[in-house]
C-alpha cells in the first residue's frame, strides 16, 4: 500500500489527533495566562485569583518611594533559576529566603472582608497614595495588588484593591497580613558578600597591610589548598584545620546591614582584601575589601564588595577576625593531610623492620610483624603521635643530599577515607607517604610525597616516626582496682607522704606528722582511683636512653597492694621530666616507657592533709570575731540571739550578716601547701586578720547560748598569693602544723563587711 492510500485510509484519525494535540497547546500555553474554574473555587478566599509560582516572571513593589523589581535569572549549570532585585539602574542577586517568604505571604492573603462598591467613599480607601503597590507578572497575565488607607475595623487592618486585568476588587486585610506585606524593597537584596559558594572558588587572593599572598585549589572538587603568588611561602600547601575554618568562615560573610557608599568609603579601613576567583572562567570574579569599625556600632566591621557589583555593609567583628593575616600562619607543618580518625591503614618501613596496621571495626588489625588484633586505644595513641608532631620549617625545592634524603632510613605510608566533596558524596581513599633522610645534628627531615615539601623535625620525632614494638602495648599498665592499695607513699624531691587504709576503708596519715595532722580521705581516694587502674597516655619506646629524666624521678610512688586472701605485694611508679601531654614514667621491673597524663602529676604534686578541719556545723557558731592587724580598727562581733545572726553594734545590717553566714557554711580551702611552721612568705607573722569561731556544746539546744571554750575554731589569714591561676590567701587553723590557700574572694568577705 502506497503512501497516498496510507493517509487517504487514516486521514480521519490524523485530524483528530491534530485537533487534540491543538486543543493541548492551547491549554498549556493560552490557558497559563487564564484561571480555571478549579483554580477559581479552591482560590476564592485568596486575594490572588490565581498563584503559579514557576510561571512568575516578574514582581515589582514601590513603597515609600522606593521601587524594587525581581526578575529571574537564565538557569544554572544546575538547572536553577535564582532571582535579581534591581533598584532603578542598580542590579543585586536577591535573598532566596526573604524571595521565597515574600511569594509564600502572597499566595496564601486572604482577606477579612468584601469592600462592596458604593459602601466606603474611594477617597477613604487610600488607594491615590498607596503605602505599598506590588505587581506580579505571571505568563503574561499581570495581578496589581495594592496597599491603602487603615479601615475601621478590626484594630490596625488596612484598605486592599487587587487589579486583575479588567477586574478590580476591594478587601480589608487584618493587622497581621498587612504588617507581612509592608516589606521594606531592601530586605530583597542578597546578605552574601561573596558572589558564590566556597565550593565554586578556584582561587582566593589576599591583600593585608603585611602580606600578600594566594590560595589555590590543588583539585577541582577538593579542599585541598596550597599557597601561591607573591609570598616566600609560595607552593607550599595550606593547613587543612585552617583552610575549612576559612572557608566556613567565607560562607557566613553575610551583611548585617547595608551603609551608603559614601559612607561605608569614609569608615573603610582595610585590613583584608579578598579577591575570588571562580572555577567557571565565564562567571565574574568577586571582590571584598574588609576593615574599619562600622558607624554607631563598634562591634561591626565595614565590609564592601567592588566586584561583580558594589554593595557597601557592615559584618560583624567575629566574621571580620577569622580572615587570615598572614600567610606564614598557613603554612601546613604537619606530615599527613588527613585527620586520625580517617586513617584506615598505615605502613611503616626502616631498613628490613616492618609495621603493618590497619582498622578493624572499633579495634586494630596488626599483619606485621605479627598477626594479631590491637586495642583501640594502642593503635589511636600510635597514631595522634605521628600527627601530632609539627615541622620547625617547611622548605620547598631543598637539596634533598644536604638533608641526608639520598639516603632515607624509612618510609610510613598513610591510607586514609576522606569525605568526598563531589555531589555525589560518600568517601575518596587518598594515599600519602612520607620519606625519612637520616638525622643531621639535632633534625631530621622528611619529604612529604603528595606536594613534595621537606619538613624539618627535630631528632626526638624519630622515636615516634619509627616506633618501638611497645608502642602497641594495651595502654592499661596497672590494672587492679583502687580498693586493692592498702598503703602509698609519695616521694617528690625531700617531700614524703605515707598514708595508710584503715579497716573502716578511709585513711590515715602515717608522714609526716605534727599537731592536729590527719589524712584527706578525699585526696587519698582520688590518688588510689587516679592510680589503680592507670592508663598511659601512650607508649614511648621500650628502653630508657636517659633522656626521660627516669634516673632522678620527680615523684616516686610505693604502693603496697593485696588482700587478706591473696597476700600482699609492692609496686613502685617512677615519673621523670615534663612532656606535651604529661610525664615520661615507667614501672619497676618494666623497660617500657610511657607518658602518664598530666592529670597524676597534679594529683600527687598535693599535700594528703585534712582540708575538713575548716568544716563544722553552722548551727552550732554563737559568735564570730574578726580582727585586724590594724589595732586602730575596731573588730566585728557576729553574734546569735536566738536563731537570728546579727552584727553588734549593727543590727540593721542583715546583707552583711548574711555575707558571713554564707562564707562559714562553706570555708573549705583549696588545699594544703606546707607543714610545720608558716613560713615567712605566707604573711602569718603575724596575720593580716584573725576570725575567732565559738561553739556552744555538742548537742545543745539552739536557745542554750553557753559557749563551750574547748570548741573555739581560731583562724589566721595571711598574705594573697595566686595558686593554680586563682587568686588565694594563705590561712591556717590554731592547733594544725600546716598552712592552706583558700579562695581570696571567700576569705576576704570577713574584712569587706567592714567597709
Amino acid at each position: 500500500m502506497n503512501l497516498a492510500a496510507t493517509a487517504k485510509r487514516h486521514a480521519t484519525t490524523i485530524v483528530l489527533s491534530v485537533l487534540a494535540a491543538s486543543a493541548a497547546l492551547y491549554v498549556f500555553v493560552i490557558d497559563r495566562s487564564t484561571v480555571t474554574t478549579q483554580e477559581a473555587e479552591q482560590r476564592r478566599r485568596n486575594i490572588f485569583p490565581t498563584w503559579r509560582v514557576d510561571d512568575i516572571e516578574q514582581v515589582t513593589i514601590e513603597r515609600a518611594g522606593k521601587t524594587a523589581t525581581l526578575t529571574r535569572r537564565a538557569p544554572d549549570a544546575r538547572g536553577q533559576r535564582s532571582w535579581d532585585v534591581s533598584f532603578g539602574s542598580e542590579k543585586f542577586g536577591a535573598e532566596e529566603q526573604q524571595v521565597d517568604q515574600l511569594f509564600g505571604t502572597l499566595e496564601f492573603s486572604t482577606y477579612e472582608r468584601v469592600v462592596e462598591p458604593g459602601s466606603v467613599d474611594t477617597r477613604a480607601l487610600g488607594f491615590d497614595h498607596p503605602r505599598l503597590r506590588v505587581t506580579v507578572i505571571m505568563s503574561g497575565h499581570t495581578m496589581v495588588l495594592t496597599l491603602g488607607a487603615s479601615a475601621s475595623s478590626p484594630v490596625g487592618a488596612v484598605f486592599a484593591q487587587i487589579a486583575d486585568g479588567s477586574n478590580t476588587r476591594d478587601y480589608v486585610l487584618n493587622k497581621e497580613l498587612a504588617a507581612s506585606l509592608d516589606l521594606d524593597p531592601n530586605q530583597l537584596r542578597t546578605r552574601r558578600l561573596i558572589p558564590f559558594p566556597s565550593t565554586d572558588i578556584a582561587r582566593m587572593e589576599f591583600v593585608t597591610p603585611n602580606d600578600s599572598f594566594h590560595l589555590e585549589r590543588v583539585e577541582s572538587n577538593g579542599n585541598e589548598m596550597r599557597l601561591a603568588g607573591p609570598t616566600k611561602e609560595a607552593k607550599k600547601r595550606a593547613q587543612r584545620r585552617v583552610v575549612d575554618e576559612l572557608l566556613t568562615t567565607l560562607g557566613r560573610v553575610d551583611a548585617v546591614s547595608f551603609l551608603a557608599d559614601d559612607v561605608a568609603d569614609k569608615a573603610l579601613n582595610v585590613a583584608c582584601t579578598i579577591t575570588f576567583v571562580p572555577k567557571d572562567s565565564s562567571q565574574s570574579r568577586g571582590v571584598l575589601a574588609v576593615g574599619g569599625d562600622c558607624p554607631d556600632n563598634p562591634e561591626q566591621v565595614v565590609a564592601i564588595q567592588r566586584e561583580p557589583s558594589r554593595i557597601s555593609a557592615c559584618i560583624t567583628k567575629e566574621i571580620a577576625d577569622g580572615l587570615p593575616k598572614t600567610s606564614e600562619a598557613l603554612v601546613d607543618r604537619a606530615l599527613f593531610w588527613g585527620n586520625v580518625d580517617e586513617v584506615e591503614e598505615i605502613a611503616i618501613t626502616q631498613g628490613d623492620k616492618r609495621l603493618e596496621l590497619a582498622r578493624k571495626g572499633t579495634s586494630f588489625h596488626q599483619r606485621v610483624p605479627v598477626d594479631r588484633t590491637v586495642e583501640a586505644s594502642a593503635g589511636q595513641s600510635l597514631l595522634e603521635s605521628l600527627f601530632a608532631l609539627r615541622a620547625s620549617e617547611v622548605v620547598i625545592d631543598a637539596d634533598r643530599t644536604t638533608l641526608g634524603l639520598d639516603k632515607p632510613v624509612g618510609t610510613i605510608r598513610l591510607t586514609s577515607l576522606l569525605p568526598a566533596r563531589s555531589e555525589d558524596g560518600g568517601d575518596d581513599e587518598r594515599v600519602e607517604e612520607i620519606i625519612v633522610g637520616s638525622v643531621r645534628g639535632d633534625e631530621l627531615a622528611v619529604s612529604r610525597g603528595k606536594d613534595g615539601a621537606v619538613l624539618l623535625l627535630p631528632r626526638a620525632a624519630m622515636r615516634d616516626l619509627f616506633p618501638s614494638e611497645v608502642a602497641l602495648r594495651s595502654l592499661t599498665v596497672i590494672d587492679q582496682p583502687e580498693t586493692v592499695v592498702r598503703s602509698l607513699r609519695i616521694e617528690q624531691g625531700d617531700r614524703v607522704q605515707r598514708i595508710q587504709r584503715t579497716e573502716e576503708g578511709g585513711w590515715k596519715l602515717i608522714e609526716p606528722s605534727g599537731r592536729g595532722l590527719a589524712a584527706d580521705i578525699g585526696l587519698g581516694s582520688d590518688i588510689a582511683t587516679m592510680l589503680f587502674p592507670l592508663k598511659a597516655e601512650r607508649f614511648v619506646t621500650s628502653k630508657d636512653d636517659g633522656t626521660f629524666g627516669l634516673n632522678k624521678p620527680r615523684f616516686i610512688v610505693d604502693a603496697q597492694i593485696g588482700s587478706k586472701e591473696a597476700g600482699d605485694r609492692k609496686l613502685r611508679l617512677l615519673i621523670g621530666a615534663p612532656t606535651t601531654n604529661g610525664a615520661f614514667a615507667r614501672l619497676d621491673g618494666d623497660d617500657g616507657i610511657f607518658i602518664v597524663p598530666r592529670a597524676v602529676e597534679t594529683v600527687l604534686s598535693q599535700w594528703l592533709i585534712d582540708r575538713a578541719v575548716f568544716a563544722f556545723d553552722l548551727a552550732e557558731v554563737m559568735n564570730v570575731t574578726v580582727t585586724q592587724k590594724d589595732k586602730s580598727r575596731k573588730p566585728l562581733l557576729l553574734k546569735r540571739t536566738g536563731e537570728a545572726l546579727m552584727i553588734v553594734g549593727a543590727p540593721s545590717e542583715a546583707d552583711a550578716a548574711a555575707q558571713l553566714r554564707d562564707v562559714l557554711a562553706d570555708l573549705s580551702p583549696y588545699s594544703a601547701v606546707s607543714v610545720g611552721t608558716p613560713r615567712k612568705e605566707e604573711g602569718l607573722d603575724p596575720p593580716a586578720f584573725t576570725v575567732v569561731i565559738e561553739r556552744a556544746r555538742r548537742g545543745a539546744d539552739t536557745h542554750d547560748s553557753k559557749v563551750d571554750p574547748e570548741r573555739t575554731i581560731r583562724l589566721a589569714f595571711g598574705a594573697k598569693d595566686v595558686f593554680r591561676g586563682q587568686e588565694v590567701v594563705y590561712v591556717r587553723r590554731e592547733g594544725i602544723d600546716a598552712t592552706y590557700v583558700m579562695a581570696r574572694s571567700k576569705a576576704h568577705a570577713f574584712i569587706d563587711v567592714l567597709y
